[in-house]
């Protein structure tokens, strides 16, 4: 029998289906208009571009390089900075930059890593504020500043362009490069940022991939195109000395203002709205990259693939860390930004800030829709033997429009699920793309989690008003585990005196248009030995030289804390343990190619507790 609660909940949740589907089907217009408009646009840049040169590496190599100042805020980053910071100067194809790293005096641990940073390498400042942290990210980004303007002072530098990174970045080797073609032309300029790839089923990490891929190749396309707002993802945005002067003017002495807890979108919507010039760059090149032979199954092999110039992080691996980031997006973008700005602009901007903004009730409906479906389900199912109560197309048959309406928002949310493969796929490829589709579901409990811990803690905490608190996440770095070098080839080689600097540039340059790594193109040119090579990768990472014919393998019974199946995949990967420490418990391993770091992460899982150490076989 039809239990009485059903009954009355029936009126209730039929009205409440009908303002589901009215908002949902009102928000899919917004987001409809994105993806048609997207598509008429890619269309008609195909024709318009047909003729036009691409941009080369010879271009940007061809531009003086201007000096360029790297904003990097940190608190409580000892276990990820000094990785990043070390990554990304080997990494850099540029000269002229120096990284600014703020930290807290008490703040000792992240201090010591950065400083140590800092004695090997000039292009790493250290830059200690005034004041205990944590204080917010704003006032960490103008302490950085202050002291850059200090720095030009004492020597004679002047700095043309303006970059902000976090701690957990993997900056692209050519996107200071990108930024020097391109400023001071424009005022703001942004590059993709995209989610570090990782195992198929961390769904949090990949949700972040599913939302930035959509946004990061379409809808900031359309919002440049339609002169709307571009916003700041906070790293990956360079602003011309201009820029900066005109934001010190509008905050009372400083760059950034603090009165909310996204200062970068706060920035960008500054400067858009004083009509100053804000692009989203998408740029392409080809490179080899180590990649597991079918797509995440296999071995690691080198391939060829078109690769954006775009920033890398690893960004929340678990549930709560995800809401309390997500959370502080929300309050800023969409609760204070339209508390202290309103709705300025015109009507482009205003536009785009309707669409940042209409969140505060978009993931609440996401939800609220999955629960009037489950309810209807329960409801149909329990009335299948009882006519005499009304049926869901008994109101359906009474109301057409209600149907008709059901169906719009159907066919709405298949295109939006369509869309998000495609943008998914462009990145990612097949496998993240498909996955994307149950990870719809998830995201958007997630984010009305995120949604309701945003309301309590702006209407409940009023210090969040402010955005004087940094309610920072906690950070990995994606090559964590990789191996690190010391020197860049091309370097050691010069220093050698067996490259001149022509011969280099043609290297370089080559490497870009082939996409190969730089030893092969030095090899086919005649400009190196494979022996030769090899001496100076050992010396690039400060490796040990294992020849293998004079290689004495460990067994697996002198591993017993191995499994068989790591011990196995070790030699699949020809990956050879040749020494072991008991005492320190530490085991040497051979390898050919010390950049391959799929190998590096799969040798330090697969010989765990084990730490290990590394030499580089011939």
């Amino acid at each position: 029998m039809l239990t009485e609660w059903l009954l009355t909940f029936h009126y209730f949740m039929w009205y409440l289906l009908i303002a589901v589907a009215i908002l949902f089907f009102v928000s899919g217009l917004d987001d409809l208009f994105y993806d048609v408009y997207y598509w008429i646009r890619s269309l008609y840049r195909v024709w318009k571009t047909r003729k036009y040169q691409p941009l080369t590496y010879e271009k940007l190599a061809a531009v003086a390089e201007q000096h360029i100042a790297v904003l990097t805020p940190c608190w409580n980053e000892a276990d990820v900075i000094e990785k990043m910071l070390r990554h990304n100067v080997y990494g850099l194809d540029y000269q002229q930059y120096t990284l600014f790293v703020g930290v807290y005096p008490n703040d000792p641990e992240t201090v010591l890593a950065v400083q140590a940073a800092a004695a090997d390498n000039s292009h790493i400042h250290c830059v200690l504020g005034d004041q205990p942290g944590p204080t917010n990210k704003a006032h960490n980004l103008n302490t950085i500043y202050q002291h850059v303007k200090q720095h030009e002072q004492q020597t004679g530098i002047r700095y043309e362009i303006f970059v902000l990174h976090d701690s957990e970045d993997s900056i692209h080797p050519l996107s200071f490069k990108l930024y020097n073609y391109l400023l001071p032309r424009k005022n703001m300029i942004q590059i993709p940022v995209f989610p570090s790839e990782v195992s198929l089923w961390s769904f949090t990490h990949w949700i972040y991939a599913d939302e930035f891929s959509e946004i990061h190749t379409k809808d900031i396309i359309v919002r440049e195109s339609i002169h709307g707002l571009v916003p700041s993802a906070g790293v990956g945005t360079a602003f011309s000395r201009a820029t900066m002067d005109m934001l010190i003017e509008t905050n009372d002495g400083v760059p950034f203002a603090g009165l909310t807890l996204t200062e970068d979108y706060s920035t960008a919507l500054q400067i858009c709205v004083k009509n100053l010039k804000q692009i989203f760059v998408t740029q392409f090149i080809m490179r080899e990259q180590w990649r597991k032979r079918w797509h995440y199954f296999g071995k690691p092999v080198l391939k060829k693939v078109k690769e954006f110039v775009a920033t890398r992080s690893l960004f929340p691996t678990t549930y709560m860390k995800a809401v309390r980031q997500k959370a502080r997006w929300i309050t800023g973008i969409s609760i204070q930004e339209w508390f202290h700005i309103g709705w300025s602009g015109g009507f482009w901007v205003r536009y785009t800030l309707l669409h940042d903004r209409k969140v505060i009730f978009t993931h609440l409906i996401n939800v609220l829709g999955y629960i009037v479906f489950l309810f209807w389900v329960v409801y149909s199912l329990a009335i299948y033997h009882y006519p005499q109560y009304p049926s869901l197309q008994e109101r359906l048959n009474q109301d057409h429009w209600v149907w008709y309406l059901i169906i719009a928002c159907t066919v709405i949310m298949a295109e939006r699920m369509v869309q998000k493969i495609i943008a998914v796929w462009r990145v990612y490829g097949a496998a993240p793309a498909l996955l994307s589709i149950p990870r719809t579901v998830y995201a958007n409990v997630l984010n009305m989690h995120a949604l309701l811990r945003a309301y309590y803690g702006y209407l409940f905490h009023p210090k969040a008003k402010g955005g004087r608190r940094w309610d920072k996440t906690e950070h990995e770095f994606p090559f964590g585990y990789a191996l690190t070098p010391k020197r860049k080839l091309g370097e050691l080689l010069m220093e050698e005196q067996l490259l001149t600097a022509d011969q280099l540039n043609y290297a370089l340059n080559k490497q870009m248009q082939d996409g190969q790594q730089l030893g092969k193109v030095l090899i086919e040119q005649g400009y190196l030995e494979q022996a030769e090579l090899t001496q100076f990768l050992a010396q690039q990472y400060e490796l040990p030289i294992q020849a293998k014919t004079e290689m004495t393998v460990l067994s697996a019974k002198q591993l017993p804390e191995i499994s068989t199946k790591n011990y196995a995949l070790l030699l699949k990967n020809y990956s050879y343990p040749i020494a072991v420490n008991r005492k320190h418990h530490q085991v040497t391993v051979a390898i050919e190619d010390p950049a391959n770091h799929l190998l590096v992460t799969t040798v330090i899982h697969a010989l765990y507790p084990y730490q290990v150490k590394f030499a580089l076989s011939v």
